[in-house]
Order: C-alpha cells, then sequence, then structure tokens
C-alpha cells in the first residue's frame, strides 16, 4: 500500500510539473504576441516628437511668422514707396444748380468727364516722424456741352510734411518690433521645451503603468508557480487550507491586476498620441527607460545666465516696461503743443494743350506752419499722464517680479536636482536589494523554511520599491526637464534648447 501511495504521489508530482510547464509557455506565448504588438518609444525620441508636433509649439511657431512679418513690413515702410494712381474715365452728365450774379439760381445741364493720372514716390524718415514725396501728376477735364477741354498738370513737385513735438510712432517700432520678433523666437523655444516636459510627464505616467504590468505579469507567474508547489504540499499535510486560500487569493489578485495594469498602459498611450495631434487607434506602447543616471554637473551660474539671456518672461517684460515707455511719449505728445510744418517746391501748368504744361510750366512754391495749443483741458493731460506713468512704473515692478521669481524658481530647482540624484542611487540599490530578498524567500518557502506571511511581506516589500524606483527615476528626469525648460538649454549635449 506504501508503495502504491509513493507511485500515485509520483505520478501527481509528474502532472503537475507538465501542468506547470505548459502554463509557463502559454503565458510566455501571450507575453511575446503582446509585446510584438506594441511599439517601443524612448523618452528622448518623444520629447523630439513632442518639440515638434504639440499644439503649443505649433501656436508658438505661428505667433513667431506673425512677429516675423510684423517686422518685414515695418522695414518695407521706411523704404521708398512709389505708387500709380488714375481716374478715367470719369464721366457724369447731369443737371446742378448755378448762382447767378444777381443771386438767383439757374439749373444748368453739364457733361463731364475729369480724368487723372498720376506717379508718386514716398519716403517716411523714421527718426523724425517726417516724410517727404515726389509727384508727378496730369489731370485732363473734357466738358462736352461747351465742347471744349483743359489740361492742369505737375510735371514734377517735391513736398516735405514734418511735424514737430508730435509722437513719432516711428521711432518707437524701430525698437518695439525687433524686440518683439526676439521674444517670439524665445517663446517658440520655450514651448518647445514645456513640450518635451509634458512629454516626459506623459512617458513615465506610461513607464508607471508599464511598471504595474510587469508587476502584474511578474506576480502571476510567480503565484501559479507557488500555488502548483502548495497544492502538492497541501494534499501532503504540510501546509493547511488557510494557506492554499491565500495563495488562490493572491493569484486571483494578480491577474486582475494585470488587467488594470493593461488599461493604465492604453490610457497612458492615448494621452501620447493626443500631445503628438494623432488619433489613438488601439496601438499600445512600450516604454524603453532612459539612463538610470546622466553624468553632468549643472553649475549655478551658468544655469542663471542661460535663464536670463534666453527666458522669454525677461525679454517680454522689457518689451511691456518699453511699450509703457511709449505710452507715456505718446500721451504727453498728443495732448500737448504741436507744430506742423509743410513746405514745397516743383513745377504747375494749366492750359488748353497738353505740350506747354511739359515745355513750359510755372514755378510752385508751399509752405505752411501749422500750430495747435491747448489752452484748457480741465486736467485731462495731466490725468492721462499720471496714468501712463502708474502703468510704467508697474511694468518695471512686474519685470523685477518676473526676473525674482524665475531666480526662485531655479534655485529650488539647483537643490532637487542635487537631492535626486543622490536619492536615485539610493532608490537603484534598495531595489536590487529587494528583488534579491524575495528570491531568497522564494527558495526558502518552497523548500518549507519560512512561512507563508514572510514570503508575502517580502513580495510586497519588492514591488514597493520597484515602484519607488520607478518615481524616483520619473523625478528624476521631470527635474532635469524642468531645469532645461527654465534655462532653455540642453546640458547633456552643451547646447541651446529648443533651436
Amino acid at each position: 500500500m506504501l508503495k502504491t501511495m509513493i507511485i500515485k504521489v509520483g505520478k501527481k508530482q509528474t502532472e503537475n510539473r507538465f501542468v506547470l510547464t505548459a502554463g509557463l509557455l502559454c503565458c510566455l506565448s501571450f507575453l511575446c504576441t503582446c509585446v510584438s504588438a506594441q511599439t517601443t518609444i524612448s523618452l528622448s525620441e518623444l520629447q523630439q516628437m513632442a518639440a515638434q508636433n504639440a499644439l503649443g509649439v505649433l501656436v508658438a511657431d505661428q505667433d513667431l511668422r506673425a512677429a516675423d512679418l510684423d517686422l518685414v513690413a515695418f522695414n518695407a515702410s521706411l523704404k521708398p514707396r512709389l505708387d500709380l494712381n488714375a481716374n478715367f474715365p470719369n464721366y457724369y452728365r447731369t443737371s446742378t444748380e448755378v448762382t447767378q450774379d444777381d443771386g438767383t439760381v439757374a439749373f444748368r445741364e453739364i457733361e463731364l468727364n475729369n480724368s487723372f493720372v498720376g506717379l508718386f514716390a514716398s519716403q517716411q524718415i523714421a527718426s523724425t516722424g517726417g516724410s517727404i514725396s515726389l509727384e508727378s501728376r496730369l489731370q485732363r477735364t473734357d466738358n462736352f456741352s461747351q465742347d471744349t477741354k483743359g489740361y492742369n498738370g505737375s510735371p514734377i513737385r517735391l513736398f516735405y510734411r514734418q511735424p514737430l513735438l508730435a509722437f513719432n510712432p516711428w521711432k518707437w517700432n524701430r525698437k518695439i518690433l525687433p524686440l518683439a520678433q526676439k521674444v517670439s523666437e524665445r517663446q517658440l523655444a520655450a514651448a518647445r521645451a514645456t513640450a518635451a516636459l509634458d512629454a516626459t510627464e506623459r512617458f513615465f505616467d506610461l513607464v508607471s503603468a508599464d511598471q504595474e504590468r510587469r508587476i502584474a505579469e511578474t506576480n502571476k507567474q510567480a503565484n501559479e508557480q507557488l500555488y502548483t508547489v502548495a497544492e502538492k504540499r497541501y494534499e501532503l499535510g504540510k501546509i493547511n487550507r488557510g494557506d492554499l486560500v491565500q495563495l488562490r487569493l493572491e493569484l486571483t489578485s494578480a491577474e486582475q491586476n494585470l488587467l488594470r495594469a493593461e488599461r493604465l498602459v492604453a490610457a497612458a498611450s492615448a494621452s501620447i498620441q493626443q500631445l503628438l495631434g494623432r488619433p489613438y487607434e488601439g496601438e499600445l506602447l512600450l516604454p524603453q527607460l532612459p539612463d538610470a543616471k546622466v553624468k553632468t554637473e549643472i553649475s549655478a551660474k551658468e544655469a542663471a545666465e542661460f535663464m536670463l539671456n534666453r527666458r522669454p518672461e525677461i525679454l517680454a517684460a522689457r518689451q511691456q516696461t518699453m511699450e509703457a515707455d511709449r505710452e507715456v511719449d505718446r500721451t504727453k505728445r498728443d495732448l500737448g503743443p504741436r507744430i506742423d510744418i509743410e513746405a514745397g517746391f516743383g513745377f504747375i501748368r494749366n492750359d488748353e494743350d497738353l505740350s506747354p504744361i511739359y515745355t513750359d510750366p510755372r514755378n510752385e512754391r508751399i509752405l505752411s506752419v501749422n500750430l495747435s495749443m491747448p489752452i484748457l483741458d480741465w486736467g485731462q493731460r495731466k490725468a492721462l499722464s499720471k496714468q501712463a506713468t502708474t502703468n510704467r512704473s508697474l511694468a518695471e515692478e512686474v519685470a523685477r517680479r518676473t526676473e525674482m521669481d524665475l531666480g526662485t524658481e531655479l534655485v529650488q530647482l539647483l537643490d532637487q536636482w542635487r537631492t535626486v540624484q543622490e536619492e536615485l542611487e539610493l532608490a537603484t540599490q534598495i531595489k536590487d536589494l529587494a528583488q534579491e530578498r524575495f528570491e531568497i524567500s522564494r527558495e526558502s518557502y518552497e523548500l518549507g523554511a519560512i512561512p507563508l506571511a514572510q514570503l508575502s511581506l517580502a513580495q510586497q516589500f519588492r514591488d514597493q520599491n520597484t515602484r519607488a524606483y520607478a518615481q524616483t527615476l520619473r523625478a528624476y528626469w521631470t527635474t532635469y526637464a524642468r531645469l532645461a525648460r527654465l534655462t532653455l538649454w540642453d546640458f547633456i549635449n552643451d547646447k541651446p534648447l529648443g533651436e
């Protein structure tokens, strides 16, 4: 009878080994199939794609194009301009009232054609706000009612207009528009850095989800193997029913956690596709973990210089201060005294024939000085000037606060960077030790040397520190991405970021 029992036990062990082997092969086949259906993506690849395709980057790029075009249009406005104006035919036949010498009104039928053609060249003078123009024009009038015609023309005429004590928008635009373009360039670089930071966050969301999936798969495989061993030990009377039920519970929980983790992987994959502006069609992404540590030292002095020279907020604050200065100047000059000088000279002639206009023209001289001076405005100029001055003071304070806030953020990030590097080294050691402890505990449990509770504790400690390592790695790369975004500098490759 003892021999028969030994034979049965041997058969049972052989069957369990076969079931375990078959189960492991099925699991490996399933995992290989899942992995082959996934697309591997690295952190650097995702950052580069996000820096090109994120919506914020596209908006910033369009803003830069608009700023470039504004500057191009302004520079073009400072160059000589040539225009051709013409009006022909300008024919009309109507009846109009004519006042007679005695004061009575008579109605007379008229039939006229007034044609005009002129060539105008003009040049804006940005430094003074004046303009100079050169023109040549000709007008012909045909009176069909009286069967007559006449010409009036100016072969050449030079004209100069110069406002004195007036607001000069050209001078301010020459200063502000190039700075606005520079701000837009920096904002595009900052948008790319922000997209890279967003990509880092979403990448490690995917890493966390994939980590949960891997933990669940490992626990499922381990619990399947342990449950098979426990069934054998339960039949031999070495463990009680409670331990067997506990292992079955942990196996079922691992299967549930695997389904939950796969759902998290799908959500993280969809979030990444959304960032890149792509439709999500169910394709899962498999993250490729970056290096655990980057061999780079970040100097606080260099980082501060990069931040002050490259952040768009610094340049934007300068632009706002300059615009506030412009408004102070506009208010002062628009509501103050003003002198407009206009001067011109050239040739002009009217005749029934065309040739005398060009062969025998008359001299033309024009000089005009206009003075405008407010006498009583009931405090309007004073109030508006005070408002503009207050806005300028606010712009200066905003610029100071902006620089101070960015400096504070930089100091905090540099402190976090030093701390997280040390934390990552410790997290790596703890993770490896926790994994080693679990392997030892599992082997000891299979030999019956430790109870199930001790094995479960080792497994929980391993899972906990595996997650902690992933979170520390996330903090490491997120801190670096924040530093790169704040300074707009790639410290790994030692080059400007986002260009």
